[in-house]
């Protein structure tokens, strides 16, 4: 996928699929977006690049300190690092 094409996909809403109160998903210019429920308040999200051969993790609430606390959270800080990842890819958002 070159840069272009993911600024394309880029201009489209994340669609996030699955049960947003659990475990749910969304596929957003070639990356996955990824936000769970783990225990009481406390979930995690995880942003990957799908067009990486190896699927590398781009970012993920396992590199922070600070708990994220509901799944709306969740979903906007991987949305969140999603958007930071395609900028520094170059892609113009």
């Amino acid at each position: 996928m070159t840069k272009d094409e993911r600024q394309v996909l880029a201009q489209a809403p994340i669609t996030w699929r699955g049960d947003l109160l659990d475990d749910c998903s969304a596929d957003w210019a070639g990356l996955l977006l990824r936000a769970e429920w783990m225990n009481k308040k406390r979930w995690w999200w995880c942003v990957y690049d799908m067009q990486d051969v190896n699927e590398v993790q781009i970012d993920s609430s396992n590199n922070y300190d600070k708990s994220c606390i509901g799944g709306a959270a969740a979903r906007t800080n991987a949305e969140n690092a999603a958007r930071k990842y395609l900028v520094e890819l170059g892609c113009v958002l």
